[in-house]
C-alpha cells in the first residue's frame, strides 16, 4: 500500500518557530503543560534533524565494524579478534 504524501512539510527553522509561537501562547494563557509540551517537542525536533545530519549511519557502521574485522583478521595475530580470546585460563 502507497504511503500518503503529507501536504505540509516543515523545514526545521519553521517547526521550531510554529513550536515557539504555541508555547508562548501556551505560557500567556498560564498553561504550563501545554509550555512544556512545546519545549518537549522542540527538543525532539532538534534531535532528529540531528540524528539525519549525523555522518554515522546505519550503513556508515557497518562498514567501519567490517574495516575493523578486517584490520584484526589480517593482522599478525589473526585468531585473536576478541579480547576474550586474549585471556588466558586460570587452572
Amino acid at each position: 500500500m502507497p504511503r500518503k504524501k503529507t501536504k505540509n512539510v516543515y523545514s526545521l527553522a519553521e517547526s521550531l518557530e510554529m513550536l515557539n509561537k504555541l508555547q508562548q501562547m501556551a505560557i500567556e494563557e498560564g498553561n504550563i503543560n501545554l509550555a512544556l509540551k512545546a519545549e518537549e517537542l522542540k527538543c525532539k525536533v532538534v534531535s532528529l534533524q540531528a540524528d539525519k545530519n549525523n555522518d554515522l549511519t546505519n550503513e556508515n557502521l557497518t562498514r567501519i565494524l567490517v574495516d575493523f574485522i578486517d584490520e584484526k583478521t589480517n593482522s599478525k595475530n589473526s585468531g585473536d579478534i576478541c579480547s576474550a580470546d586474549t585471556t588466558e585460563e586460570k587452572v
